[in-house]
């Protein structure tokens, strides 16, 4: 375990210190991972760009000014290039998707709480995967990295509202996949 925190090893970094940006590496790789192959859905894509977000960092790390948490620059720093790496593929992404408004099914919310947890995570992870690029990192910032809207925001550029909204299509959109699926697997079972 490191006693020291983010701040002394910025500090070094800033010094010169290049052995020290391996805590960097070592501290965010994941989670850079994570977000380079949820926007970019390829693992060498994902890669390729965590490994030239590092780059990057370590190159402008005299830009942090600390007004935010060092992961959140980070983060902020990850889906920029994402985006580049998006553009240039000139693919579009879909900033704002239509979902119909429907109600969901109360038992098909108790039949997801009795299968294992392995199944759940293979579900969730599915339902993760359908949604555009920017949803699912906003998802998985928001519950699994555990960061406030207000971070997220500052990570994507986008409004906390905006992101509230996008969660709530996002769960929507999840829960009828997981739904269809389930529904896929009751038919072939019998």
């Amino acid at each position: 375990m490191d006693i020291h925190g983010e701040t002394y090893h910025i500090d070094r970094i800033r010094a010169g210190d290049k052995q020290a940006f391996t805590w960097v590496v070592d501290t965010y790789k994941d989670m850079v991972y994570t977000i380079c192959l949820r926007m970019l859905a390829s693992q060498e894509d994902a890669r390729e760009a965590a490994q030239e977000v590092f780059v990057k960092t370590y190159r402008s790390i005299h830009t942090f000014q600390e007004r935010s948490k060092f992961s959140t620059w980070l983060y902020r720093v990850t889906y920029n290039h994402c985006i580049s790496v998006i553009r240039k593929k000139v693919k579009v992404i879909d900033l704002v998707d239509q979902l119909p408004d429907e109600t969901v099914d109360e038992e098909d919310v108790d039949g997801l709480q009795r299968i294992s947890r392995e199944e759940r995570g293979r579900y969730l992870k599915m339902a993760l995967e359908s949604l555009p690029e920017t949803d699912a990192v906003i998802v998985t910032l928001f519950y699994y990295e555990e960061l406030t809207l207000e971070e997220i925001a500052g990570i994507t550029g986008l409004t906390s509202s905006n992101i509230r909204v996008r969660l709530h299509r996002s769960r929507k959109k999840m829960y009828q996949v997981i739904r269809q699926y389930l529904k896929k697997e009751t038919t072939s079972i019998m």
